[in-house]
């Protein structure tokens, strides 16, 4: 049947994402570096659950605006739990609401670092929401660093922009 020569490939887009990301080296020739003298590169690949039985795609992630930390540290500062606090109680209110928790960085620093820093961040998040009593089970973090922009990285606004949370329902 000729169907199923392009349903795999359909199939497998609707069920895995991948991230990637390059990684910096000080040895690296200038003529490999790309705007932030990266020459190597890292892949990795995450399976987003059954495409069977979903009644549509995952909604658009929600910026959590007012939820900041301090500077290059994965503390909250004592604002954003006001915040963290009214979310907190949205999720208590919808038990079974499963939602991702990402963290994202601007393009400051090394991307391996940022991928950290972002993960670190969103973990922050949701060992908070866990503390207010959010099922811990109901929370995924997940760090993408600067992968996925929202403005340019190239001035400092765009870079505030670019450093954010966000919720996305699972």
């Amino acid at each position: 049947m000729q169907i199923s020569t392009w349903l795999a490939p359909l199939i497998l887009l609707a069920t895995f994402s991948t991230q990637a990301w390059e990684t910096r080296s000080e040895a690296a020739p200038p003529q490999h570096a790309r705007f932030n003298n990266n020459d190597s590169f890292g892949f990795s690949m995450g399976f987003n659950g059954s495409s069977r039985n979903r009644q549509h795609l995952p909604e658009r992630p929600f910026v959590l605006h007012g939820v900041n930390f301090r500077f290059d540290s994965a503390e909250l500062t004592p604002e954003s739990h006001k915040r963290l606090d009214s979310v907190a109680a949205r999720l208590r209110e919808t038990p079974a609401l499963a939602v991702e928790i990402g963290g994202h960085a601007s393009s400051e620093g090394h991307i391996a670092y940022n991928m950290d820093l972002s993960l670190r961040r969103a973990s922050a998040v949701r060992n908070y929401l866990v503390q207010q009593g959010v099922a811990a089970e109901n929370l995924r973090a997940t760090g993408y660093g600067e992968l996925q922009p929202l403005a340019s990285n190239k001035i400092g606004p765009g870079r505030e922009i670019n450093r954010r949370v966000e919720l996305r329902r699972l």
